[in-house]
């Protein structure tokens, strides 16, 4: 069959919704978190009940498994030097993985480390141990370590860990005390700032230098100034919020609130909220800055809501049993969802959506695109019916042979992506 484009005068807008596509991936038992190396396109399981990470190819969804500690918690990806960092909760090390060779080698660490987090520019790895209520600094060059005391009271319990990158400040949530900890990178020295009761999550916007805290206990977001005053804010959101993530590009903040099925949209400029119903017990989120797309984890629905946030409208994907982690590769846009008590992880393919209006496009024609990347084509009722890999100057007369691919003859709508991100769209006529 062969596509050839049509001249494009239609003042009718065209609605595409497409739809995201899965692959169900088996890893080891129990998975709770997940990471990627956007570089490396490859992705990363801490599965707790193995012993073990599952390492997932992006490309081909092939997989491996490397031994690792006692109870896996947490995960965290180093992209600069391809070295991926485990949090063993119940052996009190980290192991570090080799992203080249997969070969590993042993942190000892606090007691219970359960959060951890990456300062790629410093090259500093930063390990929450929940007794006694502490950070290990990991030196990524040598492995050394440096302990870093809280202090911030009898019973402490540090649950939650960032890293700005560019301030090098790092923040650590105490789910006990109420406290977060500042800890200045290059120098060791702690600051203490209160939140609200039980915070459980914690993520910094590092264009707007602020800092948002989900407290689980008093169902509020704690806004953290992160200049010289510290100063803080809070709102109220959903109940019991149990998860956080920031889109830097759009400067919002969203908030998987798990006891209201809700997630609440926080305005980085006047703090303004709204709210998004999702599915059953929302536990984590993650956002994809590229298509603007936030996906919501369900824990007790086996969903994952996806949040348009061009107009907050929402779509729902299901994956496995008691998915509990999310991580977005904004280059390929794919998500991964740790689906807790299946063993395993979905993959999805983000696809974009929008309204395209009006539709006067150019010619189907080499010289006009000149786009190295792929190419998904869709019936107009939103399904993708085939994607391959597409050069548009290897293309001849502006046509694309597609062989059998299409199921019918008529239009369809297209869309060229490179690195995830969509840079042309429109229909054609297939005949």
């Amino acid at each position: 069959m062969m596509i050839r484009s049509i001249a494009k005068t239609c003042v009718t807008a065209l609605v595409f919704v497409w739809v995201a596509e899965g692959t169900t991936i088996p890893v080891g038992t129990t998975p709770g978190s997940v990471a990627v190396n956007t570089v490396t396109n490859t992705v990363y399981v801490a599965n707790q009940g193995s012993d073990t990470v599952t390492v997932i190819s992006g490309t081909t969804n092939a997989t491996s498994k490397i031994a690792v500690g006692v109870a896996p918690y947490a995960i965290a990806v180093n992209s600069l030097t391809n070295k991926i960092y485990v949090a063993n909760n119940s052996s009190s090390s980290v192991t570090v993985i080799d992203g080249v060779t997969n070969n590993t080698s042993t942190v000892a660490v606090g007691n219970e480390p359960d959060a951890i987090a990456v300062d790629s520019a410093a090259n500093k790895i930063y390990v929450a141990n929940f007794y006694p209520s502490s950070v290990t600094v990991i030196n990524g060059v040598t492995d050394s370590t440096t302990t870093v005391s809280l202090g911030t009271g009898s019973g402490a319990q540090p649950f939650a860990i960032a890293v700005n990158p560019v301030t090098h400040k790092i923040y650590v949530a105490d789910q006990f005390t109420g406290k977060v900890t500042i800890i200045d990178g290059p120098t060791n020295t702690t600051t203490t700032v209160t939140a609200g009761s039980s915070p459980q999550a914690i993520a910094v916007n590092t264009v707007t230098n602020r800092v948002y805290v989900a407290n689980l206990g008093d169902s509020s977001v704690t806004v953290i100034r992160a200049d010289s005053s510290n100063a803080t804010t809070t709102l109220r959101v959903g109940r019991n919020p149990y998860a956080i993530a920031v889109d830097q590009a759009t400067n919002k903040i969203y908030v998987a609130n798990s006891s209201s099925n809700t997630v609440t949209v926080i305005n980085g400029v006047t703090n303004a909220l709204s709210t998004v119903a999702v599915g059953e017990s929302p536990e984590a989120i993650a956002v994809n800055p590229v298509f603007n797309q936030i996906y919501a984890a369900n824990y007790n629905s086996n969903t994952v809501t996806v949040i348009y946030g061009a107009t907050a409208t929402t779509s729902t994907v299901s994956v496995g049993t008691e998915p509990i982690s999310i991580a977005v590769n904004s280059q390929t846009g794919v998500y991964y969802v740790a689906n807790f008590v299946s063993g395993t992880v979905s993959s999805i393919a983000a696809v974009a959506t929008g309204v395209i209006s009006p539709l006067v496009m150019p010619p189907f024609t080499a010289g006009a695109l000149g786009y190295r990347g792929v190419l998904n084509l869709y019936s107009l009722t939103g399904r993708r019916v085939f994607t391959t890999s597409f050069d548009a100057s290897a293309t001849k007369g502006g046509e694309l042979q597609s062989a059998s691919k299409l199921p019918v003859k008529g239009f369809y709508g297209y869309g060229f992506l490179q690195n995830g991100r969509v840079m042309d769209a429109g229909y054609f006529m297939a005949r």
